[in-house]
């Protein structure tokens, strides 16, 4: 979902950087969305990250394809908790670039795209004992940041 995050950036916001007489709200905001595609990009590099097979009780206990989609929710976690922080710089700056210039083209475009991704219903389904056991696995540091999900089969 990230790198379609990152693409949607770079689509969506080229024109920003090609107008010569840049507003200084146009250049805060050609700045924040540099850093915040800039974090997306450490945040893919992570998800290089090898892991030890798993080690976690109840993680082995899952069946297999269980497994996978529990690994796969939580490296999508650890995605957004790394870039999160700069997502709400840019979406301020964004809104505050909106209402300096009137100009409500590029906001629109983002809350449409964010939207489609609140829409996304890949949420999976846990059960109590489950949902403890994710926040646990989710807050250890091998799983706080992202990993590559293969490597740990």
């Amino acid at each position: 979902m990230r790198k379609l995050l990152y693409l949607f950036c770079v689509i969506s916001f080229p024109s920003l950087a090609t107008i010569a007489n840049e507003t200084p709200a146009k250049e805060q905001l050609l700045k924040v969305k540099q850093l915040y595609e800039n974090q997306i990009n450490k945040c893919h590099l992570l998800e290089n990250r090898e892991l030890r097979p798993i080690q976690d009780p109840w993680l082995k206990s899952l069946p297999s394809q269980r497994k996978k989609v529990v690994l796969t929710e939580l490296n999508n976690v650890a995605m957004n908790r790394c870039v999160i922080k700069k997502e709400k710089d840019f979406t301020y700056q964004l809104m505050d670039y909106t209402a300096k210039t009137g100009d409500k083209l590029f906001l629109n475009s983002w809350l449409i795209f964010k939207s489609a991704m609140y829409n996304d219903s890949n949420e999976i389904l846990l059960t109590k004992s489950e949902q403890a056991n994710f926040k646990r696995l989710s807050s250890i540091p091998k799983y706080y940041y992202p990993f590559n999900v293969k490597s740990v089969f």
